[in-house]
């Protein structure tokens, strides 16, 4: 059945710019008219962006409403933007003020008139004040459809409450591409739906209410009015074939007669012996490459879960499929069936063509070997050995090996904590330490420890202490092992303005020569007027971790108006569970920033510079974040500036990660160093 929809996001220019705004439209645009998904037929007038009047977003949504209503469709409509009550609510359009009802759109009167119109409606309203959005039920229940009305109404808080970062947008965004276990073919505005968003919103600990109102009495509906298809109920953990190949061969067989609505090896079979397949050869080519290519998956699926049961775990899944280079997509919720439709539907395609770095068969076993600590089965060597993604594998093992090895040894830098002067721009000018306290450490053990004396309090004498560590580093290893990594310890005042990797200490930038992590130094410099030490800190970062791991928390973000009041930031920071953080913008003053948010995170993201439209970072951060939690694709990709002059994303990110390996190394400071004040004074 044809569903429409209607997308309507506006700023205002009486209220504060919504960074997230445009982007969140966009991405649940795609969702809703994704045919796999939502299922809404996509128009040129389906997605609204700064509407001038109330008139202009009336009058689409009347158009959409008429087509639904040729079409006996279902419409889908959304607002997503700044609202008001007076007393009920006002969706608010480039000029509209608070002041004045009449000049924003009347939100429960519009949905009445057009939930008498098309067969169905939905409306997601993610404004402030969303709960005052539904309809009187005597409009509904006495308009001109007699009360014969399926209408549902999700909002993104209640009449009374304020609502952040087009949260709920993002939260019912990824609940319909993740889809729901076990709850058949459509995802209804239900318990189950609803229970979804809320628990995805609350990741984020905005406190916004999200809120459903229902009303049907429609005697003839077809069924029940749904929002979108279930990604997960054709192709659940349990389906002989998963999303990967039922995305592959919906493609090979698009235009086919009675192809079939659920891909199953049964059906793909009788497609291939139907008369269809006569009619088009090389489609038909294709769909057996993939039916061999499925065979081949099965295979290896039973062989991996024989070999390697120890890597059957999430965390290891999650670990090795990011390692080897697979799609955000399946990295989040990993299922071996899925990684392995990938590699062998996907992956290889490229691996052929020269593309090596690309998530191959090859590339996933040897990162599930490595991520596991697993010496190859000898089983395992001999399926290999037999398999044409041979070279791939080996050359993948010894790279993921190697990288290992080299990340076992560190050079630890402890930066004492700068002092600063405040500037008229809000940003301090920056007091140099005199020293700095150096490490190498080898896996658990520490190898050797030294201070070192800044020869003049300045950017180029610490530069010239960091030259001299190095060098003592080297001389601290064995003669045939090159230091490769360096963790940089310092606090929040001296990362917003000092880039140490870019600090030429020998023939390359810092940088270049060496892998560099920026990390906190709080766990290892003390504060004697903090009301926190290194074990709430380490205690703190090691549930964030655990939760990452298991996937049990995301990147959460910190707008402008979050930053405005740093007091009241840290308050709220004191009063949730810890987590990964990123900042939407640079913010003013941003070394106070860092310093306050240092204790509450130990995953920090921010932007390298202050000039990027609103959510542009966020959308770069999206994108790359599999790069950005991957500790060898972050260096490896800060490292490479593109020789076409193409914008190097990972280029325009700051980024401070505490790991396992830095809170092993911190267990051991008791007591911690030399307190800030005696480092500076």
């Amino acid at each position: 059945m044809v569903r429409h929809v209607i997308v309507v996001a506006s700023q205002c220019s009486t209220m504060p710019e919504l960074g997230t705004l445009e982007a969140a439209a966009g991405d649940l645009h795609a969702v809703l008219t994704d045919p796999h998904l939502g299922g809404a037929e996509p128009t040129d007038d389906s997605l609204l962006l700064n509407p001038q009047s109330p008139e202009d977003v009336t009058a689409a949504v009347h158009a959409a409403a008429t087509r639904a209503q040729q079409d006996g469709a279902v419409l889908i409509v959304a607002l997503l933007g700044h609202g008001f009550t007076a007393p009920t609510l006002r969706f608010m359009v480039r000029d509209s003020r608070v002041t004045s009802a009449g000049s924003a759109v009347d939100v429960p009167g519009l949905l009445g008139e057009v939930a008498n119109e098309a067969e169905g409606v939905i409306a997601l309203i993610d404004t402030c004040h969303a709960g005052a959005a539904p309809p009187s039920p005597d409009v509904l229940a006495n308009g001109v459809r007699a009360g014969q009305v399926q209408f549902a109404v999700i909002m993104a808080a209640a009449a009374g409450q304020d609502a952040y970062g087009m949260n709920l947008s993002l939260a019912l965004a990824s609940v319909l591409r993740r889809g729901l276990d076990d709850r058949g073919r459509h995802l209804l505005v239900d318990d189950e739906l609803m229970s979804s968003v809320r628990a995805e919103v609350r990741k984020l600990d905005s406190g916004q209410s999200i809120g459903r109102s229902v009303f049907d009495q429609y005697d003839f509906a077809v069924g029940p009015l749904w929002l979108a298809h279930n990604a997960r109920a054709s192709y659940g953990a349990g389906s002989e074939i998963g999303p990967v190949a039922a995305r592959l061969l919906d493609e090979a067989s698009e235009g086919w007669p009675d192809r079939p609505t659920r891909w199953t090896h049964a059906s793909l079979t009788a497609l291939l012996t139907s008369s269809a397949a006569d009619q088009h050869p090389a489609q038909k080519m294709w769909i057996e490459e993939i039916k061999a290519g499925l065979q081949e998956c099965r295979k290896t699926v039973h062989v991996l879960k024989e070999h390697l049961p120890d890597a059957m775990r999430t965390n290891v899944l999650r670990t090795a499929s990011s390692r080897a280079g697979f799609p955000a997509s399946l990295v989040s919720d990993p299922l071996l069936r899925d990684l392995v439709e990938h590699a062998v539907l996907v992956g290889d395609r490229f691996e052929r063509s020269g593309r090596s770095r690309h998530a191959s068969p090859g590339r996933l076993v040897a990162a599930l070997l490595v991520g596991a600590g697993i010496t190859p089965p000898a089983e395992l060597i001999e399926w290999i050995e037999g398999h044409r993604d041979v070279v791939s594998f080996k050359d993948a093992y010894k790279e993921f090996q190697q990288w290992d090895q080299s990340a076992r040894t560190r050079l630890v830098l402890g930066i004492p904590s700068f002092a600063g002067r405040r500037r008229s721009s809000g940003d301090s000018v920056l007091e140099w330490p005199r020293r700095l306290h150096a490490w190498v450490i080898q896996g658990g053990e520490t190898l050797g420890s030294n201070e070192f004396e800044a020869p003049t309090r300045d950017e180029a004498g610490l530069t010239a202490v960091i030259k001299a560590a190095i060098r003592w580093a080297r001389g601290r290893l064995p003669a045939d092992e090159r230091l490769e990594h360096i963790d940089i310890a310092a606090c929040g005042r001296a990362l917003a303005q000092w880039h140490p990797e870019e600090a030429r200490t020998g023939l390359q930038k810092l940088g270049i020569a060496h892998r560099v992590t920026l990390r906190w130094n709080n766990s290892i410099v003390r504060d004697d007027g903090a009301e926190w030490d290194a074990a709430d800190l380490n205690y703190l970062a090691e549930d964030v971790l655990e939760a990452l791991e298991a996937g049990d928390t995301e990147l959460s973000w910190l707008g402008p108006a979050d930053m405005a009041d740093l007091e009241d930031l840290k308050e709220r920071l004191a009063s949730e569970t810890g987590r990964p953080w990123a900042l939407e913008q640079r913010p003013a003053g941003c070394d106070e920033a860092l310093s306050a948010l240092a204790a509450y995170t130990p995953i920090l993201i921010w932007p390298e510079n202050a000039t990027a439209a609103p959510g542009q970072f966020r959308t770069t951060v999206d994108g790359l974040w599999n790069q950005i939690r991957n500790e060898q694709d972050w260096h490896a990709g800060r490292a490479l500036k593109p020789g076409d002059g193409t914008p190097n994303g990972l280029r325009q990110v700051r980024r401070v990660w505490h790991d396992r390996q830095w809170l092993d190394f911190c267990k051991q400071f008791e007591p911690p160093l030399n307190s800030p004040e005696e480092e500076t004074s």
